[in-house]
């Protein structure tokens, strides 16, 4: 590409340059971790589904930098989905940009790097590590292929990195940006009113920031089926070279539709009349795009966990709305799936757990099963909890005896004891706002 045509490219995603200033819009929960490796070698990766906020978190970090007083020109953004890039996707490319922003614009002196959707580039992550390890710069990378990214970043970048993944907003975001701050029990019990009409808001629409941002539910349904659309042609259609899209489709639709229910490569083998290799590679395809999640049966044996199967979690219910063949007794699925994402922001071991009685989630740490979580979301005045939610806390899990137990209720709150354990029932409202976590079974 010609020098003068790229540094064009260049200086429209570098306004700041000029201005000092950037847009950064609403601060997300995980800024703070990212500012935290500012002064780190370490490149940060921020890995997450398409339209999630990463783009967004870096301008923030951009904000901190320039409010710390760094030259605006010690700083290159450049979005790595530009189109006139696409014909030359090539480690090439990487260092002509670099160049040419050290040769017209920062030759010398510490700068800070921020590259959007980096998996476009075949071989960037030796590019990365070169310039890493050989120059004064902060390199920040953003990707939305889970895989891909692990694969390279595996080989690669292995020990010179710092991984964040950033999913749409939790709760507690989506709260925020609806100018709802909520601290402690006075503040939720003087707006519990509010709370509850926006969580029904979050299950309906979900937590991407521009969906949440939009004012008529039309331009809500119109982003989100355009997100879908997004996700499945340029993150997995055209990234695997998949030709069969009506089956990749129709199954994608079906695993967001049946959201929290098992399933296993064989029933829906069975279900599309495709091959095992094709079922298998398809599944794998929709999970590295964060389109969905794999919930896995915990178990000490390895062999009965691949043999149990798994249950698919959408990583957003406003997205799994806009496409799944969606019911009304729908709510209780929409409120367990809300639960696994804000589990899976939190801990890198999640599971379900069955042994004659099933256990919605198990949080393992380390060694322990440290939370053992049910989810119980009947009208609010239901006050009878079925013996069916209760019955996995009445013996204690292999490995997990002195596990949290939680029952995740509507707006149902007590603390019940069934021998083996005491289960602590709490609003999915409170429990997604981390309010009265800090207690324990005994």
């Amino acid at each position: 590409m010609q020098t003068a045509k790229l540094y064009d490219i260049i200086s429209s995603y570098n306004r700041f340059w000029a201005s000092g200033k950037i847009e950064a819009g609403i601060g997300r929960d995980l800024l703070p971790h990212c500012l935290g490796q500012l002064d780190s070698k370490e490149v940060v990766v921020l890995k997450g589904v398409r339209r999630s906020g990463k783009s967004t978190l870096m301008a923030q970090v951009i904000h901190e930098l320039l409010s710390r007083k760094v030259q605006p020109t010690a700083i290159l953004r450049i979005n790595l989905e530009e189109p006139l890039f696409s014909p030359e996707y090539s480690v090439a490319l990487l260092e002509q940009i670099y160049r040419t922003y050290r040769e017209r614009v920062q030759p010398e002196g510490k700068c800070w790097l921020f590259m959007d959707e980096i998996q476009n580039v075949p071989g960037w992550e030796s590019w990365v590590r070169g310039r890493s390890e050989t120059e004064e710069i902060k390199i920040f990378i953003t990707g939305s292929s889970s895989q891909m990214l692990s694969r390279e970043i595996g080989t690669k970048l292995t020990g010179r990195h710092v991984s964040f993944e950033v999913h749409p907003l939790s709760f507690h975001e989506f709260l925020r940006f609806s100018n709802l701050e909520i601290a402690t029990e006075l503040d939720y019990t003087a707006r519990k009113a509010s709370i509850r009409k926006s969580f029904s808001d979050y299950l309906k629409y979900g937590g991407f920031p521009e969906v949440v941002l939009k004012e008529s539910p039309d331009e809500k349904e119109l982003l989100l089926k355009n997100y879908f659309e997004d996700i499945l042609y340029r993150d997995i259609v055209s990234r695997y070279e998949i030709r069969d899209v009506s089956n990749l489709r129709n199954l994608a639709v079906y695993l967001m539709t049946n959201i929290a229910k098992p399933a296993s490569i064989t029933r829906l083998k069975n279900n599309f009349t495709i091959s095992q290799d094709k079922t298998e590679n398809y599944v794998s395809a929709i999970m590295e795009s964060y389109l969905l999640f794999q919930l896995q049966m915990f178990s000490f044996s390895l062999k009965s966990t691949m043999r149990a199967g798994f249950k698919p979690y959408a990583i957003d219910t406003g997205l799994r709305n806009r496409v799944a063949f969606a019911f009304s007794e729908d709510m209780g699925w929409l409120v367990e799936n809300v639960i696994f994402c804000h589990l899976k922001r939190l801990h890198e071991e999640v599971y379900y757990y069955t042994d004659g009685s099933e256990t919605d989630f198990v949080v393992k740490e380390g060694m322990n099963i440290t939370k053992r979580i049910q989810v119980w979301y009947e009208d609010v005045s239901v006050t009878d909890i079925p013996d069916r939610e209760l019955a996995c806390f009445h013996k204690a899990m292999p490995g997990g005896e002195a596990a949290e137990a939680i029952l995740v209720t509507n707006d149902y709150e007590d603390a019940i004891d069934t021998g083996a354990a005491r289960v602590r029932c709490i609003p999915a409202t409170k429990f997604l706002l981390g309010l009265g976590q800090g207690w324990r079974s005994s």
